[in-house]
């Protein structure tokens, strides 16, 4: 992609603080990309780590700068991203990929992917966000870690990161236009129908931690999850009053 700007580092604690830090000294352009082939303080949703094995993960951060975008519309943002991974595993053929709530990326019930996407804001405006993603590319084993995956051993092939890098950095560029162009509708449909276990049982917990079963019915527009209970009622629940198990 010409349009691109790619930083490439050997190493950094965390390529999300990396670009965070370069936006505080200089005029970012759109799609300034930071990769590193070895991140030693990766971050996921509410401050898990991200681990990742060096030359065998693709990680990196994206810049995009946002105009018209209310506040209440930032989550199409994060459904667009989702869906950016999605289509980047369908073109590599990864089998069974689905989209776990909030934005995680499963291959056969194994995650994959993990995004943390952190947004600036200006009044009621979305103004920038930095668009972090981690993607396994080609580990063969996860030691203590038994539900997590990689492209490759989910489809038994080896791939080139930089191959993964540019067919995802094209989607990215795809997904987030669609955004710019407020074709809302169309991102959220796409996102609810690919969501992970959508339709079926899953097991969550709330802050009273006692696990339950319920059906996961889908996402609002705003991001929230919707879960039936068994007795046919319906909840929705923001990432922080659930935990999504399985």
């Amino acid at each position: 992609m010409s349009l691109v700007n790619i930083i490439k580092l050997s190493a950094t604690p965390s390529t999300n603080t990396y670009l965070k830090d370069l936006a505080k000294t200089c005029f970012l352009k759109d799609y300034t990309v930071v990769v590193t082939s070895k991140q030693t303080k990766g971050r996921g949703q509410v401050d898990a780590q991200w681990h990742s094995q060096p030359n065998n993960s693709l990680t990196l951060s994206v810049f995009k700068r946002f105009e018209g975008l209310q506040i209440s519309q930032q989550w199409y943002v994060s459904m667009a991203v989702s869906l950016a991974v999605f289509y980047t595993l369908k073109h590599l053929k990864i089998p069974e990929i689905s989209i776990k709530w909030p934005n995680d990326i499963m291959s056969r019930s194994k995650k994959c992917c993990g995004i943390l996407i952190e947004n600036t804001t200006k009044g009621t405006h979305l103004d920038s966000a930095i668009i972090g993603i981690g993607i396994n590319v080609n580990e063969n084993q996860f030691k203590d870690l038994p539900l997590a995956s990689s492209l490759r051993l989910a489809s038994g092939n080896s791939f080139d990161i930089s191959l993964v890098l540019e067919v995802l950095l094209l989607q990215l560029k795809i997904q987030l236009t669609r955004v710019e162009n407020q074709d809302f509708e169309a991102i959220f449909n796409s996102y609810n129908q690919d969501l992970f276990r959508l339709d079926t049982v899953a097991v969550f917990s709330t802050n009273t931690k006692v696990p339950f079963n319920a059906i996961l019915r889908g996402v609002t527009k705003s991001g929230l999850l919707v879960i039936e209970n068994e007795a046919s009622q319906r909840d929705t629940y923001n990432l922080k009053e659930i935990k999504y198990h399985f």
